[in-house]
């Protein structure tokens, strides 16, 4: 009777010691979740995000650019959860879709594009940093994009369009079109990006047309 009551006993005091590691076990995981890492790289938060944000306004549409947008709309969305998760861009919201050169009229000459939002971290003036942000971004843009064979395929989508965002005690912009038979010919290796991006049209923050120094 002793011993039955001994070994009882035993078996209670393992069982209270296995059921406070395993509390103070999930205990410290809660604590490093909630406070040791930062929010904005906790899992929970990506769960929510919708890339359908970021594409145009399909009633915003005066050309055949919303028909586009909802033929291609899963390849658009690839596109863009593709460029921000592994090259890290961060796509403006409501940018993605098809535009047209309004000083040219030209409504069925379509580019697709959208516009991404970076930090200036230097003291460059306007055009060498605008070059920079192009030259570092751009190539693997044009890669992604012409993966999905949208863009050649319409005869009524002639390029693309990307807008670089920044602010530099005020809000900047970039914007370079490009045909897209010199995007093709560049990624064929058959023209250099330089080339490429003087063949372009380059638009500053003031919409005006401007020449790289390249």
């Amino acid at each position: 009777m002793k011993k039955s009551t001994k070994y009882g006993f035993k078996i209670i005091l393992l069982f209270l010691f296995l059921t406070a590691c395993a509390t103070a076990q999930e205990t410290g995981k809660s604590t490093v979740k909630n406070n040791s890492i930062p929010v904005e790289n906790q899992v929970v938060v990506n769960k929510g995000v919708n890339y359908e944000d970021y594409l145009v306004d399909i009633k915003s549409y005066s050309t055949n650019g919303g028909y586009y947008q909802t033929k291609y709309k899963k390849e658009i969305i690839s596109i863009l959860k593709n460029l921000s998760d592994k090259e890290g861009l961060q796509i403006v919201r409501s940018s993605a879709g098809f535009y047209y050169d309004k000083k040219s009229k030209k409504t069925d000459m379509l580019f697709f594009g959208f516009d991404t939002s970076l930090k200036k971290e230097n003291n460059l003036d306007y055009g060498t940093f605008a070059l920079e942000v192009i030259r570092e971004n751009l190539p693997a843009i044009l890669e992604e994009i012409f993966k999905y064979g949208f863009v050649q395929s319409e005869s009524e989508i002639v390029g693309v369009v990307i807008g670089f965002r920044w602010y530099d005690a005020g809000d900047e912009v970039v914007n370079i079109w490009i045909k897209k038979e010199d995007v093709l010919l560049f990624l064929d290796e058959r023209l250099t990006a330089n080339e490429m991006y003087q063949r372009g049209t380059v638009t500053n923050s003031s919409g005006r047309v401007i020449l790289l120094p390249i």
